[in-house]
C-alpha cells in the first residue's frame, strides 16, 4: 500500500495516468507464520475508471520506456514514459499531507465485502491492535524497544486499557484486532466490555482501526495505517512511534510505559461526543 499511495499522490501532483497495480503477492513466510492473514492481496481491490487496466495495461508496460521513481522526482519525464514505484521507503512521509486523497481513494477501490466496519453502528470507541503472527518474541525489554517487528507483552495492552479506563472513570468498550489466538489474547478478552473484532480481512480490520476514537497500537505498520487513515489518537509502546502520522493534533500520538499517567485529552476524546 505504501507503493500505491506514493504513486497515487505523485500522479495527482503531475497529472499522470495511473496504471492499475499488480497487487497479488506470495511470501512463504506469511503462510508459515501468520495463518490469520496470508497477505496475498488478491481479493481486496477493484479498479475504477481512473486506472489503466485489462489488455491496455500490458501494452502500456511493453511499449513505453520505464523510468525509476527517483529519476522522475528529479527530472522532467517525457510523455509516454512509465514511472516505476517500488517498496515502502520513507513509509508515510511522501504522502502524509495527502491523507484525505489516500483515504478517499482506498475506499473507492476497496471491494464491498471489506467495508464491514462502516456498517457497524456500535463500533467500540477503543481499538486495540495486538500483533502476533510473524512478530518475534524478544528476550528483554530493551530488545522490544530497540528492535522492529517485536511482539509486545500482552500485559502492556491490558495495563494500557486499564489506564485509559481509569482516566475516563468508566469501562469504555474496546475491540481487539489481532492475528493471535484466543489463548494468547485471554488476559485482554477476559476484561469486561472487551470483544474480539473481525471484519473478514486484513483490509477490513485496518478500516475498523481507522474508525475508532482511540487506538492502543502494536509496533507495526498495520497499526500505523489505521492511525493514519482515520487520523486516530494513538497510544504506542515506548520506542514504537516510527513516524508522526497525525496532522491536526500531533500531540494525540504518544508513547506510554506501564505505570505512567495519561494526558487529559485521552478522557476528553472518549467522554465527549465525536464531531459528526
Amino acid at each position: 500500500m505504501f507503493t500505491w499511495a506514493r504513486c497515487l499522490t505523485a500522479a495527482k501532483q503531475n497529472d499522470w495516468q495511473l496504471i492499475w497495480p499488480t497487487w497479488q503477492s506470495f511470501k512463504p513466510k506469511n503462510w508459515r507464520m501468520n495463518p490469520y492473514d496470508h497477505r496475498t492481496y488478491s481479493d481486496l481491490f477493484n479498479p475504477t475508471e481512473t486506472y489503466v487496466t485489462g489488455l491496455r495495461k500490458p501494452l502500456y508496460l511493453a511499449r513505453h520506456r520505464w523510468v525509476p521513481e527517483l529519476y522522475a522526482k528529479e527530472n522532467k519525464v517525457t510523455p509516454g514514459s512509465v514511472v516505476e514505484f517500488r517498496g515502502m521507503e520513507d513509509m508515510f512521509a511522501p504522502f502524509r499531507y495527502d491523507h484525505k486523497l489516500v483515504y478517499r481513494e482506498l475506499l473507492r477501490i476497496a471491494r464491498p465485502q471489506h467495508l464491514g466496519a462502516f456498517e457497524d453502528p456500535n463500533l467500540a470507541p477503543i481499538a486495540i491492535h495486538v500483533r502476533r503472527g510473524d512478530f518475534a518474541n524478544r528476550s528483554s525489554y530493551e530488545d522490544i524497544i530497540n528492535t522492529h517487528n517485536s511482539m509486545l507483552p500482552i500485559e502492556w495492552y491490558v495495563e494500557a486499557l486499564q489506564a485509559v479506563r481509569s482516566a475516563t472513570g468508566q469501562n469504555t468498550s474496546a475491540y481487539v484486532f489481532s492475528d493471535g489466538t484466543d489463548a494468547e489474547l485471554k488476559p485482554l478478552l477476559e476484561l469486561p466490555f472487551v470483544n474480539r473484532a473481525d471484519f473478514g480481512s486484513g483490509l477490513g480490520d485496518m478500516l475498523g482501526l481507522a474508525r475508532s476514537r482511540l487506538l492502543i497500537a502494536s509496533g507495526s505498520t498495520f497499526s500505523m495505517w489505521g492511525s493514519f487513515l482515520g487520523q486516530v489518537p494513538t497510544i504506542w509502546h515506548p520506542g514504537k512511534i516510527l513516524q508522526q502520522l497525525l496532522l491536526e493534533h500531533p500531540e494525540h500520538e504518544i508513547e506510554w510505559a506501564r505505570g505512567d499517567g495519561l494526558p487529559a485529552w485521552v478522557a476528553d476524546i472518549l467522554l465527549n461526543d465525536p464531531v459528526k
